[in-house]
């Protein structure tokens, strides 16, 4: 592993020098980081410390394995390392290797995890030189032969880094899943009322069903419309806003009373924009909108569009507009009628602890994080299995994910919890 990930890195355009200190007096060490090494690792006692530009490394073994752990000094763990065999890498790595590099022998193999994304590097050997590659999470090739890639070399530290394209991730095993009721089968939405009672829309009916997660049953049903295509809800403090693929928007004062009467509140989308996503924007106190379908007008381009909850009014330009010809989106999507298919939003929301927007498309099996740039920066491949159509998406207070897919016309529909989002 040392070799791997020596302090010598070689860029992709360049090299260039990057400094490593063996730190023998582990004083040295910031009291934030060891706090939180013996945290993360409480029966590790044998650990060697380096300072490696700015960041704290520690190397141990866990059951005769080499691990490596990257802190800032604050103590924030930045980056996992672990050894592991060449048969556990993905197979499509496997594959790779094998049909490329079969003059090559492995000679080491690391998983990576930084920022919930896990990739894969990997040593190649034969007589005359050596070549380190870099998989994703799926066993993709990221890095071409000849570019080598170690810690350094993913600029831990760098706005350029935050910004980077990752490859497409998968969530982690979920910790609870609720089959629902008949009446939800349809569920199109959804937004967590108190932490075991999700609000909940579906496509054809002009209500709010108050699911109780411990009951697992609905325990209330808020008509405030006609029938209709409901696709979207958030909840700010005691008013619900029900999204209408239309662009129509309700609101819902006091929904849990009783005596609810919406307000209904026209938009002037585009016929063929279908508005399905709905999320509420605490910090400027507006509620975002995104759309299904497209707007010729912005060209290559979809639109994300707010609307003033101190005005109630839409501001006719999207404020954040996501350029469909990024390789994320190209990469990542399934066969495509047209150029529009890359990104189909079914449902948006803010993450409350960090900020992050978050789309998922259910037609191509995606969860994406964007920037206020209408940047991708990563794409979760979703499981077609667990989660037939994703509709849904909210949060819980402790950053919980909650995602709710429909369930055809014989299946039941279901909302699975997720702990911390991706994994």
């Amino acid at each position: 592993m040392r070799k791997l990930l020596a302090c010598t890195v070689l860029l992709a355009s360049a090299a260039s020098l990057t400094s490593c200190d063996l730190l023998e007096d582990e004083a040295k060490v910031p009291e934030e980081v060891k706090l939180q090494f013996s945290k993360l690792y409480p029966s590790i006692t044998k650990v060697e410390w380096d300072l490696e530009d700015g960041f704290y490394e520690a190397e141990f073994d866990i059951s005769g394995r080499e691990r490596e752990a990257l802190f800032r000094a604050d103590g924030e763990l930045v980056k996992y390392l672990e050894e592991m065999e060449e048969q556990y890498l993905p197979q499509l790595a496997l594959e790779v290797i094998q049909s490329k590099y079969n003059n090559f022998k492995v000679s080491e193999a690391l998983r990576v995890q930084q920022n919930t994304i896990t990739q894969y590097l990997v040593e190649l050997k034969d007589k005359h030189q050596e070549l380190t590659l870099l998989f994703d999470t799926d066993g993709r090739l990221v890095e071409p032969a000849g570019e080598a890639v170690t810690a350094g070399a993913m600029a831990l530290n760098s706005a350029e880094a935050k910004e980077t394209v990752t490859p497409a991730l998968r969530l982690g095993q979920p910790v609870a899943t609720w089959e629902l009721p008949a009446e939800l089968r349809e569920i199109s939405g959804i937004a967590l009322v108190q932490p075991d009672l999700m609000a909940c829309v579906q496509d054809e009916e002009g209500a709010i069903y108050l699911y109780d997660l411990q009951k697992k049953a609905v325990t209330q049903k808020i008509p405030f419309a006609a029938a209709g295509d409901y696709e979207g809800i958030a909840i700010v403090e005691n008013t619900a806003y029900v999204l209408r693929s239309d662009g129509t928007l309700f609101e819902v004062p006091a929904f849990r009373s009783g005596k609810a009467k919406a307000v209904s509140y026209a938009t002037d989308f585009a016929a063929t924009q279908d508005t399905e996503g709905l999320a509420y924007d605490k910090a400027q106190n507006r509620l975002l909108i995104s759309c299904k379908g497209y707007d010729e007008s912005l060209g290559n381009n979809k639109g994300i569009y707010a609307f003033s909850l101190d005005t109630k009014k839409l501001d006719p330009n999207p404020v954040i507009q996501i350029a469909l010809n990024q390789e994320a989106l190209q990469r990542n999507s399934k066969e495509k009628e047209s150029e529009y298919d890359v990104l189909q939003s079914s449902s948006l929301e803010i993450d409350p602890e960090t900020g992050v927007l978050y789309i998922i498309d259910s037609p191509n099996s995606n969860m994406l994080t964007i920037s206020e740039q209408g940047k991708v920066q990563q794409v979760v491949k979703l499981d077609d299995k667990l989660l037939r159509q994703p509709e849904g998406l909210t949060f819980g207070e402790q950053g919980d994910l909650y995602i709710a897919s429909e369930g055809g016309k014989k299946g039941k529909g279901v909302l699975v919890k997720f702990k911390k989002g991706v994994q």
